[in-house]
């Protein structure tokens, strides 16, 4: 069989959707920046590159795209990201399917949160594999398709490039993403980054010559790129000195980050809705000081909650949409989620949408087990103790009195007391939608989803304010 010369990406897909299966949940499109980092490294160097995404495509399917391209067989390792564990098991059916087509194919694994955990355990949930690669992977990429020894695993710099997305299968479809930083720090117990130190932003010129490289990329079209950030933490300077870059230039990019509400200033908010920033995801978690602080989000429950605060007065009076997180946690009680509705009805004219849903533990039993004793302790326990060997994903009954059921429920009615159809469909049409999904193609979509798994007010339910989270 004829082999290709093309270095193969593949981004596994997902079975279902890892929150809520329902129409508009599959519409969604994420873009497996990490993947398309390590394929852009490789172009550079002047190997032949391509990117697919698994999405929700049936495992069968891609593979049988792949092998009718000529992409595969090739004469280099086939490349498998893992952005999730929710991709597992579509994972192992693909891996199944390519030994089957192609013995003699070598499977490379990588994911950083999904390998990095335990390779050994992940071997026994992928034995087709012929390498697991923890961590990030730019600075050996090529050694891995030559089969060079790699010497350690030094910390990874974030690329100074723009990520080069033609390589990716139907990249007009995504909406970009710009590396902005990695690494958190802040230690948030169920943080995966929570001690790797964030990255210094570099010069707010050189992001801007990398959001203009990208929308060169897409001829000069309309793009809104999502800057990569853990934690995106710029300065008020760095801000204006983006907004310069930005007024200087006939063509305005509107984008999007996600940070903490407690490490922005009004000043630097206001220098970013200069720059184009019109979308800014938070974490704000909960405002319960007694879940603040379980978190591990602050030991100084009021002055995170003062911060917030004025972080989002500051967002609405700049004309960003801000998004908060929040998060059903170890310990949760109907006092406990009172106090965070209180303070989201307190700031909801404030507040674009809210994205809530109850903790799960991550990870094989290595890793899961110690935040699961945390969570423990807090008096929330696992539903199923066997599901961190198993999958990788243990869900949670947060408490005695709000269980895995109830926190389900009760972030569905925290989601649609702040957020309607209109202000859902803003949002993700910003990132999340292919680029030519409309409103009517939404409309559509609503139409043929179950409305209890909805997380946002349709024309049928009761105004918002009178949505009860109490039980």
């Amino acid at each position: 069989m004829k082999q290709s010369a093309t270095v193969v990406f593949v981004s596994a897909g997902m079975s279902s959707p890892k929150k809520r299966d329902h129409a508009l949940a599959r519409r969604q499109l994420y873009l497996n920046y990490g993947v398309l980092s390590l394929a852009t490294t490789l172009h550079g160097a002047g190997y032949d590159t391509s990117v697919v995404h698994g999405e929700h495509a049936a495992p069968e399917s891609v593979v049988a795209g792949l092998l009718e391209s000529g992409r595969l067989p090739s004469v280099y390792p086939l490349m498998l990201s893992l952005p999730s564990f929710h991709a597992l098991s579509w994972a192992r059916t693909f891996c199944a399917l390519v030994r089957r087509a192609l013995p003699a194919c070598r499977i490379i694994v990588g994911g950083r949160w999904v390998v990095g955990p335990d390779p050994a355990w992940m071997r026994s949930k992928l034995p087709e594999a012929e390498l697991f690669v923890p961590g990030l992977a730019e600075p050996y990429i090529e050694a891995l398709l030559t089969g060079a020894p790699i010497m350690g695993r030094p910390r990874v710099p974030r690329p100074d490039r723009p990520l080069h997305h033609p390589l990716v299968d139907g990249y007009l479809r995504y909406q970009p993403s710009v590396e902005a930083s990695r690494g958190c720090g802040m230690g948030c117990g169920f943080c995966e980054e929570r001690d790797i130190p964030v990255d210094k932003l570099g010069p707010a010129e050189r992001m801007w010559a990398n959001m203009k490289a990208v929308q060169a990329q897409y001829a000069g079209g309309d793009i809104r790129p999502y800057l990569q950030a853990s934690m995106f933490l710029p300065t008020a300077r760095w801000a204006n000195a983006l907004a310069e870059c930005v007024q200087r230039d006939t063509v305005p990019i509107p984008w999007r980050t996600e940070s903490r509400v407690d490490v922005l200033t009004e000043n630097t908010i206001a220098g970013l809705a200069a720059a184009g920033m019109k979308v800014l995801d938070l974490g704000l978690e909960t405002a319960s000081p007694q879940q603040i602080v379980a978190m591990k989000k602050s030991p100084q429950p009021e002055r995170y909650l003062e911060r917030a605060s004025r972080l989002l007065k500051a967002c609405s009076q700049a004309g960003v949409h801000a998004k908060v997180n929040v998060l059903i946690y170890g310990g949760e009680t109907a006092r406990t989620l009172g106090e965070t509705q209180q303070w989201l009805d307190e700031h909801a004219a404030h507040i674009a949408g809210v994205s809530a849903g109850p903790v799960v533990a991550y990870g094989p039993p290595r890793t899961a087990d110690p935040f699961l004793r945390e969570l423990e302790a807090l008096g929330a326990r696992p539903i199923d103790a066997g599901s961190a060997q198993e999958t990788g994903i243990s869900r949670i009954h947060p408490s005695r009195e709000i269980d895995a059921i109830d926190a389900e429920r009760l972030s569905l009615l925290l989601s649609r007391r702040y957020m309607d159809a209109d202000q859902y469909f803003r949002l993700k049409q910003f990132s999340y939608y292919p680029r030519d999904y409309g409103r009517n193609d939404f409309d559509h979509d609503m139409a043929r989803s179950d409305p209890d798994r909805l997380p946002f007010r349709t024309a049928g339910d009761a105004p918002a304010m009178n949505q009860k989270t109490r039980r």
